[in-house]
């Protein structure tokens, strides 16, 4: 059984100094910012406003804990569905490829319909689909079915490793 990964107490929270005209410290605390679903939060804990670095650091972890518990991050799966601004083909994790493959003097192209997907965390896989094989739109539409497919996988194991 694979190790949990230890969680950074003070993920998301980091130290903030904020220098005068003179070069010298003017305010210093601790700075909680995180993004979710294309919004920001941050917050500023003073040191002299909560009477010192520790008292500042605690109430900057009680703000982050609860927002946190009060915007949750995407999951695996909405996370991997969500279609980036760099995608031109409208679905996600499915994408084209050429292959181009010498032999002596002669070049043969080939072209597949790939589909990509994460059934588990540092696990991926790919599915292949000859366009001269299947033709274009059958290409197509087999690599979008393995990927559908792939993400009812994830799913699951999502799932399991929650419930875990």
């Amino acid at each position: 059984m694979a190790k949990k990964p230890k969680i950074n107490p003070n993920r998301n929270i980091t130290r903030a100094v904020v220098y005068g005209d003179d070069g010298q410290p003017k305010s210093s605390g601790w700075m909680v910012r995180f993004n979710r679903r294309g919004k920001s939060y941050q917050s500023f804990f003073g040191d002299s406003k909560h009477s010192g670095e520790k008292k500042a650091l605690a109430a900057a972890r009680l703000d982050r804990d609860a927002k946190e518990a009060k915007y949750k991050p995407l999951s695996v799966v909405e996370r991997y569905s969500k279609p980036s601004t760099r995608n031109s083909s409208g679905t996600v994790g499915v994408r084209w490829t050429n292959r181009v493959i010498k032999k002596g003097r002669k070049k043969y192209e080939f072209t597949f319909a790939i589909a990509t997907w994460s059934p588990a965390p540092g696990e991926r896989r790919t599915a292949t689909f000859s366009a001269d094989k299947y033709g274009k739109e059958e290409a197509w539409k087999l690599a979008s079915e393995a990927r559908r497919k792939g993400l009812i996988e994830m799913k699951r194991n999502e799932k399991a490793r929650l419930s875990a």
